[in-house]
């Protein structure tokens, strides 16, 4: 019997989607060419293990719908075979629970296949507008010569973010509103109400901005929608649904809240609002067309009962397939509202219709992932939607593609012990899927799988027809793993593998990746960081050409030119220790001698650099990299952002920034500190006071002040307690009769952490802060204005 280990996770846009055929025999065919650990596959291209007899697909294909009757049938027909006492068995969207092996399906209440095809419910399918091109033109400012853009993965896929500019103008969500600050104003110029939920991230077009964010669906926050048949919306003739009307029903979940906004002189306007069931994972724009990648679930719409003990749970199993036979399309595909300007419903339905909904050919969980496709200057449309049902988790895309991985989920119920497990996970693949960009469309093309784990999307590149994958296979930090590259070319809808090269990291974990051409670079570090070096000019022989052992790790790489890449990520010592930040200058002129010919460092230091690139600025007029540090040291902790000026092989702090208004030094007081050699009992190797403890944190201070004098310590909450006064005899510490303790600790929380920095007006550096590190687009935030080159303060537009 084969089973799926594999979660897959496809994602595609609309104007069709042309699926592999369903799976043949199970025979088994010679290693693919170029694969050299041994893949198997079957007479479908899908890569196989055996495990103790037991046939196992790792990747598959796609196979589509050609009408809501098959679409609503197969989902029930796979939910019937794995639900069981407890549900889904808490695996949600992560891919259907299994069925108990001590649950059986009731004799004859019913027939699984025919109650599959009974009462299936059509979704209506509404006129579409057709969607148009977005005109990426911003003003007279030129991007990289009078401002800088997005911090991208490559050149010419822009990525959604949480600030965006065109030169002349700043665009941000705060306070709940979309906010426009004029740049050589300094000021706001207009504000627009708009639902910013959390993780809110804009693209923009010219005078249009798109904002995606997520949000929580209360029954009561929303419109209800009303059928697309009642609204007046005609339904296509040669639709694959019928003309039937469904009522979507928001229930308390999350969302995700498309807005499109008009942002030219007349003010920022809403022009549109779309809401859709699930939780926004990434978005991606190409041309002017916005890729937005949502993550729904079923798991919340089923009346599930769950049993008191195990002698209940043979009745609740029964009855919790009864309630999977008798869902409908809206139990399962995510809903959708449009509004107009003014918040009126237009149209509701499902996203995407029936027949743009795709499964693997090997079931990989009841999770729908959908890509929505929306020119930027364009009107949104629902139906330019497609989605598959499977997870997503890591999305790459190339000016000519996207490409969507997952991970393998491995079902423990498939297994009769711990051994069999263990094979199953060692022999794990990564699936990939291909969709090849066109206009305002995506075509799913391919599929294949490689061995091991990817680490982010900076682990996929795609470069002259080959897509190059960083993977790790075993078990990362023990010694059995080890980091590859694999070279993928497509051949009649499969990616097939012609090349690979291996030990690299043995025993490491991959902390960062970046290509640039036929060459790439990988940082892996368990103790010591190797800086690797790969020559991928030939496709079907990529080389590990040179390696750097050195102490520390880079979690993000950008080259700078000349040869030169810059590293960004943490500083260590010899035996793996991490002792703050780090900034390297890797000398990549011979591929065979990689160099580390420059070191800045932070110690105590900490940026965030390595999970969201976006935050990195590299400025090259000045060949200045600005880069969000917080340092935290014997007690004193500062954020804000440090400039490196790059000379050659040497690099140099210039300055830093920061977004305190007040300009004493941190820990600066009135009154006297107190240290633990001001304590009788501080010369002795145990603790026995509280005092003692607060002496010796570095996160707090103990003062003593005397009349007058303000319990306060620049950067620290501090509080007077009479307790503090009764401990000080204890401790030995001789206090004045009119002295007092004040106890302080670190306010670092409140600390305003820079989140994004950009250049404008080719010598203002223009950064952006939140007083807790944290963007949500809910509070206030702060836009500084500093010259770039002497880095005094210009200017500051408050907001909220």
């Amino acid at each position: 019997m084969r089973r799926t280990l594999i979660q897959l996770v496809v994602i595609v846009s609309a104007f069709g989607l042309f699926a592999s055929a369903c799976s043949g025999d199970d025979r088994l065919t010679n290693p693919a060419p170029g694969n050299d650990d041994g893949t198997a596959r079957n007479d479908d291209g899908e890569v196989v293990i055996d495990v103790d007899g037991n046939e196992i697909v790792l990747t598959a294909g796609l196979s589509g719908f050609d009408s809501c009757d098959n679409l609503l049938a197969h989902l029930r027909t796979e939910a019937a075979e794995r639900v069981g006492a407890y549900g889904f068995e808490g695996d949600g969207w992560y891919g259907g629970g299994r069925l108990a092996d001590d649950v059986v399906f009731a004799e004859a209440d019913f027939d699984v296949a025919e109650a599959a095809a009974d009462g299936a419910v059509a979704a209506p399918r509404t006129a579409a507008s057709q969607a148009t091109g977005g005109d990426d033109a911003g003003g007279l400012a030129v991007e990289g010569v009078d401002f800088s853009g997005t911090n991208v993965q490559e050149v010419g896929v822009d990525e959604a973010d949480i600030i965006k500019t065109d030169g002349d103008r700043v665009f941000i969500v705060a306070n709940n509103e979309l906010v426009v600050v004029d740049v050589d104003r300094r000021e706001v110029i207009g504000t627009v109400p708009v639902v910013a939920g959390w993780n809110p991230e804009l693209f923009l077009s010219g005078d249009d901005v798109l904002l995606v964010t997520t949000s929580w669906f209360g029954n009561d926050q929303f419109p209800q929608p009303v059928p697309a048949v009642e609204s007046g919306i005609s339904v296509e003739e040669d639709s694959v649904e019928e003309d039937l009307a469904i009522e979507p029903y928001f229930q308390d979940t999350s969302g995700t809240i498309v807005t499109r906004l008009s942002v030219s002189d007349n003010g920022p306007e809403i022009l549109e609002t779309l809401m859709i069931e699930g939780d926004y994972v990434s978005s991606r724009g190409i041309d002017g067309v916005a890729r937005v990648i949502i993550r729904s679930s079923p798991q919340t719409n089923f009346p599930f009962v769950y049993p008191a003990g195990p002698a209940g749970e043979e009745r609740a199993a029964e009855s919790n397939r009864q309630a999977v036979m008798e869902s409908e399309l809206t139990d399962w595909i995510p809903s959708y509202t449009l509004l107009d300007s003014n918040g009126n419903q237009i149209e509701t339905g499902l996203l995407p219709s029936c027949g743009a909904v795709h499964a693997p050919t090997e079931f990989s969980g009841f999770g729908v992932l959908s890509v929505l496709s929306i020119p930027v200057a364009g009107a949104i449309d629902p139906h330019q939607a497609t989605a598959v049902l499977a997870p997503g988790n890591t999305v790459y895309a190339s000016t000519d593609s996207i490409f969507v991985s997952t991970q393998t989920w491995i079902d423990w119920g498939l297994f009769e012990d711990d051994q069999q497990w263990e094979q199953a996970w060692d022999a794990r693949h990564t699936s990939i899927h291909r969709f090849a960009l066109s206009g305002n469309g995506a075509a799913y093309t391919a599929s294949g799988s490689v061995p091991g784990d990817i680490r982010d999307q900076f682990s996929l590149s795609e470069y002259d027809g080959h897509l190059r994958v960083i993977t790790t296979t075993g078990e990362t930090w023990d010694e059995t793993s080890e980091t590859w590259v694999r070279v993928l070319r497509e051949a009649d809808g499969e990616l097939i593998e012609v090349g690979s090269v291996g030990d690299m990291g043995n025993g490491e974990a991959v902390q960062s990746v970046r290509f640039q051409g036929d060459v790439g670079y990988v940082v892996t570090f368990r103790q010591v960081d190797p800086f690797y070096t790969l020559d991928l000019n030939d496709p079907e022989n990529p080389q590990v050409v040179g390696e750097l052992k050195i102490p520390g790790f880079s979690s993000y790489l950008h080259p700078i030119g000349n040869g030169m890449v810059l590293g960004v990520g943490s500083a260590g010592d010899e035996d793996g220790r991490i002792t703050g930040s780090k900034v390297s200058i890797f000398d990549v002129t011979d591929l065979a001698n990689p160099l580390e010919v420059a070191v800045w460092e932070a110690p105590g230091g900490w940026t965030d650099v390595g999970w969201d690139h976006r935050s990195f600025l590299w400025w090259g007029p000045q060949q200045i990299a600005v880069i969000p540090v917080s340092v935290y040291e014997q007690g004193v902790h500062w954020a804000g952002a440090v400039l490196l000026k790059v000379d050659g092989d040497e690099i140099v702090e210039v300055g830093r920034i920061d977004h305190n208004d007040d300009d004493s030094q941190i820990g600066q007081t009135e009154c006297e500190q107190v240290t633990r050699d001001d304590l009788s009992t501080g010369d002795q190797e145990e603790f026995r006071t509280e005092l003692e403890w607060m002496v010796q944190d570095e996160s707090t201070l103990l003062l003593r002040c005397g009349p007058g004098e303000e319990p306060r310590a620049t950067g620290y909450e501090c509080n007077a307690e009479p307790w503090l006064t009764k401990e000080a005899e204890t401790a030995g510490l001789q206090l004045a009769g009119d002295e007092e303790l004040a106890y302080c600790w670190s306010n670092f929380q409140q600390t305003p952490t820079i989140n994004r920095t950009m250049v404008l007006n080719a010598d203002e550096l223009w950064s952006l802060s939140t007083p807790w590190g944290y963007y949500s687009g809910d509070g206030p935030v702060r836009l500084q204005v500093n010259d770039l080159i002497d880095h005094d303060r210009l200017g500051v537009v408050a907001i909220g």
